[in-house]
């Protein structure tokens, strides 16, 4: 896609829906409610307590037959909540935000305890950084639904969000495609509900692959999910670089709710409640159409470039008596870009002014997944899911004479039809273990054509190809707590890729040792390997009336993760992490006798090379977090990163990768302020980032100037670097908390003061000479929500 160059400023009217009215008479209230469970097992705990700590008289309740609680009248504001059951570790959640629009709704599951194991003490409760899978070692964190508001910079997107975390970098402003410890954002596996799906983005793979917009589904939608960045558990395939394991939340079962938001990003309808009034079963959808999208249709956005998309998000939570527990989830997208050619050649500054692009785009992912607690220690899930991608790319290009030539078809239909199940089962306090399968069956109808080096005469295709593949995918691993603070995960993934007969076999272990209940060491390992796009396999070459396949016998990339991690619990509040880490590559597939890797690849629509396992690389670095999470009304969080990422192509020459980007340093600070018995909440929250600039191959001088278009040195592959840089982001929030509803302004801007973004170097055709193409991108996001 086109970069802008312009700032774009969003004006909305806002219908504040009589809230305008000033009545205090009576305090408001809200209830809490939620389920108490055995975190391994799914069993309900009967009888648990429920503490919403420091309020007067002191609020609580206990779980019911079915681990469920309601707490009554709890005043507005933020409480700790503190779930208590005997033999079980204590959860407490934070800071939760009580409000007026919407009742809370918590989910806890509790760790047997094994406390009266001599010598052995964990720091009880649930905290925010703690990821929900327990199987994770290293390297792994969960986020909130809250957070991707509250952190400035996040626009209420789960990428942007994690990208103020340790080890990750990003492209630029305008794509969320998130650079995990020097590797390419191709490598990041995304799952939902348990399901990998296709990155689940608005114009998916456009700058970037991995990337994209913005998320395809509303943070509305999400529950508490978990982000890896390293030596993930073995359950974890197909990825190499990190990954994000994202849930949707039940619906509020026993009251209907709604939401309904306008701003930048989008028009949110949202709704949630009980499919059947006085059942346990709930429904949660929203629903989104782009504000661009909307002032395109009214001709209200006076620009050649058009972007339009929606969206559609769902999830129905039924649980049954005797037959267990059925969700059906689902999410889908539609995107729309175009743009036209600058006819004048002489107003041509670059050589993208002559190219003329439509671009079209259908996402869509859907499952049926059943949980069936069997026993009091074993619990099995079962997803059945379809996603499936239409992402179709085509461009033209006037040549000299100013006829319109095709440059450019990337049509790809790409879907696949999945059966998983796995079994938790808890031996003990101790020793606890999941073991799951998964087979998949590919779909594919491709076409893609391209011209050699943008000549006209030379548009051919490079990849016609419909049929199917399959992979099959088993793991099983194990969670034992040793002795003296000792806790030990290991697991096994072993996988099958049919198309090329690919078989991995990836062993992952973590230990970590509780030194004393505020000292944790850890030490994480794992070897990882990743398919590429189906495109890549599926070049064509055509000799002497015959057709072979080059690529199709590739092998699979593989990653091997060395992770040593030290935790230090200050305070209750207060949290420093730091972690060293080594990745060996090897098996990266490259061009030969060149300086070509896949280590390095950013975006190719019409991917048309021969490629072989001849690359390798390697990242290092050291990765620092420390924070305050947010308690009496504020949070800091400060992290840093010094890392080098290296590749070794065919050629055989150690060079910087693309995304060695050296440095990222981040500064989050926020602050909250509860006035008017806590009915009105306004949040400040700033964010300022400084990283090093990516890499880039140098330009060849005479060859640009000759071909007027820029022409890289690629015997000197990513020699040259960008400049760093230093970007502030801000978001303000004001909550009005009424009767019976509750209304949220927000006011979201990226790259505050105007810092430049760096993209590279380009010839300008105007002035004939090689120049530095950046420019000023501020992103404002202002927003209405009301909850009611």
């Amino acid at each position: 896609m086109k970069r802008q160059t312009t700032v774009t400023f969003l004006i909305a009217a806002l219908m504040l829906l009589g809230s305008a009215r000033n009545s205090y008479s009576q305090s408001i209230t809200q209830s809490i409610k939620g389920n108490v469970y055995d975190s391994e097992t799914q069993s309900p705990l009967v009888g648990a307590t429920v503490l919403i700590l420091d309020t007067d008289p002191l609020l609580g309740t206990s779980t019911d037959l079915e681990g469920n609680f309601v707490v009554q009248n709890a005043k507005l504001g933020r409480y700790t909540i503190q779930i208590n059951y005997i033999g079980y570790e204590p959860a407490f959640f934070s800071e939760v935000l009580i409000t007026s629009g919407k009742e809370v709704v918590l989910n806890a599951g509790l760790r047997q305890s094994v406390s009266e194991m001599e010598g052995l003490t964990f720091v009880a409760g649930i905290r925010k950084e703690v990821p929900l899978n327990s199987m994770a070692t290293n390297s792994a964190r969960a986020f909130t639904v809250e957070e991707t508001r509250r952190y400035a910079g996040g626009l209420d997107d789960p990428a942007r969000l994690v990208s103020a975390f340790a080890g990750v970098t990003t492209g630029n402003i305008q794509d969320n495609a998130i650079i995990v410890r020097g590797n390419s954002p191709k490598g990041i596996s995304w799952r939902l509900e348990g399901v990998e799906i296709p990155a689940p983005h608005h114009f998916p793979n456009g700058n970037v692959a991995g990337g994209g917009v913005v998320t395809l589904f509303s943070s509305q939608m999400l529950a508490n999910s978990d982000f890896f960045t390293s030596a993930f558990p073995a359950e974890y395939g197909n990825a190499t670089a990190g990954v994000f394991d994202m849930n949707f939340r039940n619906g509020n079962y026993g009251k209907r709710e709604h939401t309904v938001q306008t701003g930048l990003l989008g028009i949110d309808v949202a709704s949630e409640g009980p499919i059947v009034e006085g059942s346990n079963a709930s429904y949660i959808f929203n629903y989104r159409y782009s504000t661009f999208g909307l002032m395109t249709d009214l001709n209200l956005i006076p620009s050649d470039q058009l972007l339009k998309y929606q969206d559609l998000s769902f999830k129905f939570n039924v649980p049954t008596k005797h037959a267990g527990t059925f969700s059906l989830w689902g999410i889908g997208g539609m995107d729309n870009a175009t743009e036209p050619e600058q006819r004048d050649s002489t107003a041509w500054y670059t050589d993208w002014d002559r190219v003329s692009f439509g671009w079209d785009v259908q996402t869509g992912a859907a499952g049926l997944s059943h949980r069936f607690i069997a026993g009091s220690q074993t619990f099995i899930n079962t997803t059945i899911a379809a996603t499936g991608v239409r992402n179709k790319m085509e461009t033209f290009r006037l040549d000299d004479e100013l006829t319109t030539r095709p440059e450019m078809l990337a049509d790809d239909n790409s879907g696949k039809l999945s059966i998983g199940s796995y079994v938790n089962h808890k031996f003990s306090p101790r020793f606890s273990t999941k073991t799951g399968i998964n087979y998949k069956v590919l779909f594919h109808n491709m076409e893609m054509n391209s011209t050699d080096d943008h000549q006209p005469d030379t548009y051919h295709n490079v990849v016609n190809n419909a049929g199917n593949s399959s992979a099959l995918e088993s793991y099983t691993q194990t969670r034992y707590i040793l002795s003296q603070g000792v806790r030990l995960n290991a697991g096994i993934n072993v996988g099958y890729f049919g198309l090329n007969n690919a078989l991995n076999v990836d062993p992952r272990l973590g230990l970590s040792w509780a030194v004393t209940p505020a000292h944790r060491l850890s030490l994480g390992y794992g070897k990882h390997t990743q398919m590429e796009e189906l495109k890549i396999y599926l070049v064509k070459e055509e000799s002497g009336g015959s057709t072979t396949y080059p690529n199709k016998d590739l092998k699979l990339s593989v990653a091997r993760h060395l992770v040593l991690g030290y935790d230090w619990n200050m305070t209750d509040n207060h949290r420093l992490k730091v972690e060293t880490y080594y990745q060996h590559i090897d098996k990266a597939p490259g061009i030969a006798d060149s300086s070509y890797s896949l280590i390095n690849y950013k975006q190719e629509w019409a991917f048309g090379n021969t490629l072989e396992n001849n690359s390798m690389g390697r990242n290092m670095g050291v990765d620092v977090t420390f924070e305050r999470f947010l308690n009496n009304d504020y949070y800091y969080l400060i992290t840093g990163s010094v890392f080098e990422s290296k590749y070794k192509a065919d050629d055989g020459v150690w060079r910087n990768t693309r995304f060695n980007k050296g440095f990222v340093a981040n500064a989050l600070l926020g602050k909250e302020y509860f006035f008017r018995d806590d009915n009105h909440v306004l949040g400040l929250n700033g964010r300022m980032t400084y990283v090093g600039g990516e890499r880039m191959s140098p330009i060849l001088l005479e060859e640009t100037m000759q071909e007027k278009r820029e022409i890289f040195d690629e015997s000197r592959a990513f020699g040259d670097q960008l400049p760093s840089s230093f970007t502030a982001d801000f978001t303000v929030t004001y909550r009005l908390n009424r009767r019976n509803h509750s209304s949220v302004w927000a006011l979201q801007v990226k790259n505050i003061f105007g810092a430049p973004m760096h993209f590279g170097r380009y010839y300008n055709i105007q002035d004939k000479e090689v120049q530095m193409d950046k420019s000023v991108v501020i992103v404002p996001n202002l927003s209405y929500k009301i909850e009611f």
